[in-house]
């Protein structure tokens, strides 16, 4: 895993289901941090990688698949069979169930076949996220509740607040009882995520505020 003496690539490309979609910026800050575990972890180099992006994976074609669809993916299939990457990240999920929506599986298989070395935060490939997660969240910390969901929370707090104000706005503008203590309760966290700044100060976002929290309160 010798980052320093190969290009190193991140391949960003949109996926999931319409109504819960993986989004790229998500997708990349998931790269991002799972890069850093690596560092922790292994003496690799820490230049910034190359991103190839794509908005949309081929729609499912049992294993078939048009790289017409996925033409930065292309780009750096290429790239790679003529030894300019080495080492390419992406947070892809390779196994989407019994109806998937696109094809996945490729996207590690052809980069290998073409001489890369792959690394899915999805999967959390070599178990580093999962290992610093029980060393900065303890004993109690669980690599499975870490989703998409939370993440969005931990990387977009501001956005998430403006979403749950929406998608609670009747309970909140017209509560049925009057402001109980829950209602309150719901008031005092859409405004903490509304206000958190997680990058201030050169702060680097790791999880969702509220998972470390329980996971201490379990102890």
């Amino acid at each position: 895993m010798d980052e320093k003496t190969v290009g190193t690539a991140i391949y960003l490309v949109g996926h999931g289901s319409k109504t819960k979609p993986r989004l790229i910026e998500l997708q990349h800050q998931r790269i991002l941090r799972y890069r850093r575990a690596l560092f922790r972890r292994y003496d690799i180099g820490r230049s910034t990688p190359t991103a190839f992006i794509d908005l949309h994976l081929p729609s499912f074609g049992m294993g078939k698949v048009d790289l017409m669809d996925v033409p930065q993916y292309t780009k750096l299939l290429q790239q790679v069979d003529e030894g300019r990457f080495g080492l390419v990240f992406i947070d892809v999920d390779e196994n989407p169930g019994l109806t998937p929506d696109y094809e996945s599986v490729f996207v590690r298989s052809m980069l290998v076949a073409a001489g890369a070395k792959v690394l899915n935060a999805f999967t959390d490939d070599e178990g580093v996220f999962a290992r610093e997660l029980k060393e900065r969240c303890g004993p109690n910390a669980k690599a499975y509740e870490v989703t998409d969901s939370s993440d969005i929370v931990c990387f977009f707090p501001s956005l998430v607040s403006g979403i749950v104000a929406t998608a609670l706005r009747r309970e909140l503008r017209y509560p049925i009882e009057g402001p109980t203590e829950p209602q309150q309760r719901m008031y005092d966290r859409i405004d903490f995520l509304r206000r958190l700044r997680p990058y201030s100060g050169g702060g680097i976002p790791f999880i969702e505020d509220q998972l470390s929290s329980d996971w201490n309160k379990a102890k």
